[in-house]
């Protein structure tokens, strides 16, 4: 089994202790939710959560707009986010294979674009910059490292593989962004890069 595959199945085999997990950190209500919401500034945006796992913000996400949709590659924790946020949109999707909807003006990547190696977060981050209104934003959450690495994960929730970035690194690649926020936030004893990007 390739890591991909190994990852999907890891999400899929252990989606409640997944969700138990997630909702345990807390949803991102003020940090990158109300960020991008105030910085987009419009009635009712048009909003695309990337990696939308149990629907842990997608609760918080539907406060502010009615035009929410929620994707990912798990069809266990799509399942999951359906129970939790029955009146929001969720769809199983492979973001390599996705095609995106037009006119979007918001999208959030919490920790799920991780997976995604530096050539194949090139190719989203291009796609993603088309599918954005002028304006629209990126909020982007990813894993620290001080140098671009693989690293494959094994515990009591399987076999993930994920992609360690630096800040130059995710700036390197969304040259085509306005970078409106570029952080490192120390979260449960993990550096993680925030990065907000508008569309020029």
């Amino acid at each position: 089994m390739d890591k991909k595959a190994q990852t999907i199945k890891s999400y899929n085999d252990n989606a409640q202790s997944f969700a138990k997990k997630f909702d345990a950190l807390g949803s991102r209500a003020d940090r990158g939710i109300k960020e991008a919401f105030a910085l987009v500034n419009r009635l009712n945006p048009n909003v695309l959560e990337i990696g939308c796992g149990n629907g842990r913000d997608a609760e918080e996400i539907i406060k502010y707009t009615n035009d929410y949709l929620g994707i990912d590659i798990s069809e266990k924790l799509i399942e999951l986010a359906r129970q939790k946020v029955p009146r929001a949109r969720f769809e199983v999707a492979d973001i390599e294979r996705y095609t995106f909807p037009e006119k979007l003006d918001i999208i959030f990547a919490f920790a799920s674009l991780i997976h995604a190696s530096k050539e194949g977060l090139q190719r989203i981050l291009k796609q993603l910059f088309g599918a954005l209104n002028s304006g629209g934003v990126i909020y982007l959450s990813m894993k620290y490292g001080d140098v671009y690495d693989e690293v494959t994960k094994e515990d009591e929730l399987g076999v993930r593989t994920h992609y360690l970035y630096s800040i130059e690194d995710i700036k390197e690649l969304t040259q085509d962004f306005i970078v409106v926020k570029s952080a490192l936030e120390d979260r449960g004893g993990r550096l993680w890069v925030e990065v907000m990007l508008q569309k020029k």
